[in-house]
């Protein structure tokens, strides 16, 4: 399976938009929403996506980034 990564949404770089809920993102591609990053985190973890990989709660989406995701350790 393909690794997975969690992401908060809606992407955006105003640093006071809220998260209204959680992508599963696999791909480049959202594949699921979820209302918590722990529900998401387990669903992908379930699905047998790995590795998972966990995005802080910032507001940077750059994927290249190691530091701005953990893995998790399904």
């Amino acid at each position: 399976m393909p690794a997975a990564y969690i992401e908060h949404r809606p992407k955006s770089t105003d640093k006071n938009a809220g998260t209204t809920h959680h992508a599963v993102v696999v791909d480049g591609k959202d594949v699921a929403e979820y209302k918590t990053q722990k529900e998401a985190k387990d669903a992908a973890c379930k699905a047998g996506y790995r590795p998972v990989h966990v995005a802080r709660e910032r507001h940077l989406q750059n994927r290249d980034n190691p530091d701005h995701f953990r893995i998790d350790p399904c």
